[in-house]
């Protein structure tokens, strides 16, 4: 039986050949986007720091940016791919610093409740007979009162209309399997920190949203299930994926590449759109 999880039905949705290549095929590709590695970077800062809020509070917020430079001199390599034109790598890790500054200052002592976990591994069923298994990763969970937890979200990258945010799927998830977890949970909220802006929104859900979250995805499972073609679907998100250079899709482009370009990686790409990768969903 397959775990399905938010990601990967995310990947289905923006192209069924993606899916195909990762999940059914399972092609490994060793290169990552520069956006997901800033976003895993900052997430093992903050996961560093909820480790031990005393050692937080007795510091500054130069403790964290220093320890995001070490994170990132020691994890970045030539597999990190930029996609961008003009975007160095230095623009990439100024901009992380600034999450983790911009953090710690809106935060700083950290007392708003009793942190319950960090990457928290969930894993459950959408359905009573336990054939629509899912699990993801959540980045905070906090009890803030008796009976009220909130989801925490790093996101470092755009951030979008709160009509969208009313919409997400992933933190609807998680919602359904803390509840699932701990009985006693009566009151939820979702909190998105839109770290590159210095934002920060805060929604909850009611029963019938629930609801339609497991049926909706429950449906989208089974038609992912269900299908036998896997065609490729163009956009402006192809120039993240890890599969383009062997996509049918591409192969007229491909040949077309100038030897520099190909060297980098390097393609013109549309200035308002970014990648929603794994677990990181950059808006």
């Amino acid at each position: 039986m397959s775990v399905f999880s938010h990601s990967r039905i995310t990947s289905f949705e923006n192209c069924p050949l993606q899916y195909r290549f990762r999940y059914i095929d399972g092609i490994k590709r060793d290169t990552q986007g520069i956006e997901a590695f800033m976003g895993k970077t900052v997430h093992a800062v903050l996961e560093d720091l909820y480790s031990d809020l005393e050692r937080a509070r007795a510091s500054t917020a130069a403790t964290y940016a220093d320890l995001f430079s070490r994170f990132w001199q020691r994890d970045y390599t030539p597999d990190v791919k930029i996609v961008r034109e003009g975007k160095t790598a230095e623009d990439y890790r100024r901009t992380g610093l600034e999450c983790v500054r911009g953090f710690f200052d809106r935060h700083h002592p950290f007392r708003t409740g009793s942190v319950l976990g960090c990457e928290m591994k969930v894993e459950f069923a959408l359905d009573d007979d336990g054939r629509y298994m899912m699990r993801g990763y959540v980045d905070r969970v906090d009890r803030v009162a008796s009976g009220v937890i909130e989801i925490h979200d790093y996101k470092t990258g755009r951030m979008p209309s709160e009509g969208r945010l009313r919409g997400d799927r992933q933190l609807t998830l998680y919602e359904i399997a803390l509840r699932d977890r701990w009985p006693w949970v009566r009151e939820v909220r979702h909190v998105w920190h839109f770290l590159a802006h210095d934002k920060q929104v805060i929604l909850s859900r009611d029963a019938d949203d629930l609801r339609r979250a497991r049926v909706m995805t429950i449906r989208r499972i089974k038609g992912i299930q269900a299908t036998t073609r896997f065609p490729a679907r163009k956009s402006a998100l192809c120039s993240w994926c890890d599969y383009k250079d062997i996509c049918p899709a591409w192969e007229e482009e491909r040949s077309g590449w100038d030897g520099a370009t190909a060297a980098t990686g390097t393609v013109p790409i549309a200035p308002d759109v970014e990648p929603r990768t794994g677990q990181y969903l950059l808006f």
